[in-house]
């Protein structure tokens, strides 16, 4: 049987790709586990400057696999049996200390919106579309929303409550991608864009992940204290 995530490490970039193309790689709980744990594992690789994470076939990521499951005892028990491991894959994107790089091709929908929102940069092509579908089957999807902060509230309220697909362009200028390019084009705009990051010093990679994260959410007199310091201590450290 073929592994439904594929890993693939080319030099200093980690290739992450779902491997369900017939189905439109919608995500199971085994498939949540070993993406958690791949990212862990990349986060703690000193020689790493980017993760690409794709899906194989037409599609990116259709969502979460919904299987049928017994009803839960209690709140903790959902949150540990289904919340929680979904949470924990967002927090694998937080901690990772580089950039994910987000290539999406064809639908991008629910969980795999969200990993797009997750995403620290995000490449469209054009055929590209995404939705949060999930008040169809009663579920406030306040999970996805958690992964998809740097998305504009009015906007995110209108995917959620009217259920519609967007198309590339509106993700990108309601801020969920960062660049949308021709079908044709995506892989050589992603290729260019890894052989930019290649050259960069590892450090400075890092640093600029973590003051996007951190950094731009503080007050104005904190973010300019913490850019001189961030750069004094990267440029006056032992090479």
């Amino acid at each position: 049987m073929a592994q439904q995530i594929l890993l693939e490490r080319k030099g200093a970039v980690a290739h992450v790709t779902f491997n369900r193309a017939r189905a439109g790689n919608p995500i199971n709980d085994s498939m949540l586990t070993r993406l958690t744990g791949i990212m862990r594992d990349l986060g703690h690789e000193d020689d790493l400057r980017a993760v690409v994470l794709r899906g194989s076939g037409a599609d990116f990521c259709t969502g979460r696999e919904r299987g049928k499951a017994a009803s839960p005892t209690s709140a903790y028990v959902l949150h540990g049996k289904v919340m929680g491991r979904i949470l924990a894959v967002y927090k694998t994107f937080r901690d990772c200390p580089v950039p994910i790089i987000s290539v999406v091709q064809g639908r991008a929908l629910g969980f795999g919106c969200a990993l797009v929102g997750g995403s620290d940069v995000a490449i469209a092509g054009q055929g590209a579309t995404f939705s949060l579908p999930e008040m169809t089957h009663g579920t406030a999807p306040t999970l996805a929303m958690s992964a998809l902060t740097k998305v504009g509230p009015k906007a995110l309220a209108d995917m959620i409550y009217s259920r519609d697909e967007i198309d590339a362009d509106t993700a990108l200028a309601i801020g969920l991608v960062g660049r949308v390019v021709s079908n044709d084009a995506l892989g050589d705009t992603v290729e260019a864009f890894l052989d930019r990051v290649r050259e960069y010093d590892i450090p400075q990679i890092r640093a600029v992940k973590r003051f996007i994260a951190t950094g731009l959410n503080l007050g104005p007199e904190a973010t300019s204290d913490l850019a001189g310091y961030t750069l004094a201590t990267l440029n006056t450290r032992p090479k």
